[in-house]
């Protein structure tokens, strides 16, 4: 299950590419606008998708999407839902936790279990990855969204559309930092808010757009 919002635009990524879905009577032109689409049906959304499968794009091209507002649903819905939650993690000295998986530097997330509430797997994954205890959730933060090709489903519509909440945190502890290697994680460490360049420089369009709303 996930929520769903017809009214906001949705800023979705895709094989580095950012897709804006939104109703199309919010045109929007401005900014790094690679291609604007009117959306009139599912099929027409899956048929960009598929022509940036597999694309190399570079500095981020924006799709901008029109779409009626009924039909968003209907391409969100077309798709297999993946509910995940994580936390942007500061502790007092202001510096925000992060972590390094297949070489980019992250927040730590992961996969909501079924029945467990969106706050507790935040807080579990943040643990898990990151091998703290006692975190202090402080408020909720706007979702990032992700579209990608599970090659754990069977078939060409294997698309997966992933939402992850995502959640400010505190902590005041003085553990050790242990990766889960497990789940590919080679590092973790904390970064100043001032000294954020080698996260973005080795980072994803996602984790941009959340920061640069966070420091906003």
């Amino acid at each position: 299950m996930f929520f769903l919002n017809t009214a906001q635009m949705y800023k979705v990524f895709f094989n580095e590419c950012l897709i804006l879905l939104q109703p199309e009577n919010k045109n929007l032109r401005s900014g790094n606008i690679e291609q604007v689409i009117d959306i009139e049906r599912v099929s027409s959304f899956m048929a960009l998708l598929e022509s940036l499968d597999g694309a190399k794009c570079v500095e981020e091209p924006v799709f901008n999407c029109l779409i009626k507002s009924e039909l968003i649903e209907a391409v969100i819905s077309s798709m297999v839902q993946l509910p995940a939650a994580g936390g942007l993690v500061r502790n007092p000295a202001g510096e925000i936790l992060f972590i390094k998986r297949f070489g980019r530097w992250d927040l730590p997330k992961g996969k909501i279990e079924k029945g467990e509430r969106v706050e507790d797997a935040a807080v579990r994954e943040v643990e898990e990855e990151c091998g703290i205890r006692q975190l202090k959730l402080v408020k909720q933060l706007p979702s990032t969204f992700h579209i990608y090709r599970s090659p754990y489903l069977a078939g060409p519509d294997n698309w997966v559309w992933k939402e992850t909440s995502w959640f400010e945190m505190r902590y005041d502890g003085g553990e050790t930092l242990v990766p889960q290697t497990e789940e590919d994680i080679t590092e973790v460490a904390w970064f100043a808010p001032d000294a954020l360049a080698p996260v973005y420089a080795s980072t994803y369009g996602n984790l941009k757009l959340l920061l640069g709303d966070y420091f906003a």
